[in-house]
């Protein structure tokens, strides 16, 4: 038998999941308080595999992130009702008295604290981009916070499907320019470092006022959101939901307050260095 022992273990699991900035801000959540705690990034192919295993040596806890999002509300063995609503679980506990873990769902409130930090949510008209496992529980927390919410994606079916789930409207993205939006949530990976940049929606949409979020983190600045600074609107990074999610993450995990400065702190002094890295 191999066991964790003198430590507990948690860590962040997907593909590809090596850019993640999760470990710094978790740790130094961790060291702060002084837990007996570490946070990993673990690189996931096969979940219903990686649970077994995982669950077998000892880990406590895991957030979920691409692909394995819906995969993991499948899989749990216990759903809040939030999870089970949205579809998708971001975040994993191992239950004690079964062999088995329980999920939730954090990403709604990480986007919507991000969101709330320069807007308010109730009576806007809200784009989402995408049909994933994000763009779940936006579009939930949107809704939830009274946002009026319309949702676009590449593949139709996927977008009509979403939006049906949530008795939300459908736009394909031919239409897009069309309409008047007062938030924008791109949740695709779109942007990502590395990958193919193409346009996501049309950057004519953009107005000023219009506050957009793109939930991709690095580079900081995506295309999308080059294009809506350049246009006048209030923009977001993934940085800001994915504090906000993981505060809530470790207010899950451990029932107490999250350290929010240190792992803001850390969040910022982990991208800075990445970002000078990559310069010299």
């Amino acid at each position: 038998m191999i066991r964790v022992v003198q430590t507990d273990l948690y860590a962040v699991i997907g593909h590809p999941v090596g850019h993640s900035l999760s470990p710094a801000m978790m740790n130094a959540a961790f060291d702060g308080l002084g837990l007996a705690a570490h946070y990993l990034a673990i690189e996931v192919d096969d979940l219903t595999a990686a649970l077994r295993v995982l669950g077998d040596i000892g880990v406590r806890g895991l957030s979920v992130t691409i692909p394995h999002k819906e995969t993991a509300c499948q899989l749990a063995m216990k759903l809040d009702d939030t999870a089970a609503a949205i579809g998708a679980v971001n975040t994993l506990k191992r239950l004690n008295d079964q062999n088995g873990w329980e999920g939730i769902n954090t990403d709604w409130l990480g986007a919507v604290r991000a969101l709330q930090q320069v807007t308010s949510l109730s009576g806007k008209r809200a784009l989402v981009v995408g049909a994933g496992g994000s763009a779940r529980a936006v579009v939930y927390g949107l809704k939830r916070e009274g946002a009026t919410v319309t949702v676009t994606n590449r593949t139709p079916e996927r977008g009509r499907a979403l939006a049906a789930a949530f008795d939300s409207d459908f736009l394909a993205l031919a239409e897009v320019p069309r309409r008047t939006f007062d938030i924008l949530v791109q949740c695709t990976s779109v942007g990502l470092a590395g990958g193919l940049v193409t346009e996501v929606v049309p950057a004519s949409i953009f107005h000023s006022g219009m506050v957009v979020m793109d939930l991709v983190y690095r580079p900081q600045w995506t295309p999308l959101l080059l294009a809506a600074r350049d246009a006048g609107c209030t923009t977001l990074s993934g940085l800001d939901m994915l504090l906000f999610q993981g505060t809530a993450q470790f207010e899950w995990w451990f029932q107490r307050p999250a350290p929010l400065a240190p792992m803001r702190d850390a969040l910022r002094r982990a991208f800075s260095k990445e970002n000078h890295d990559s310069t010299h």
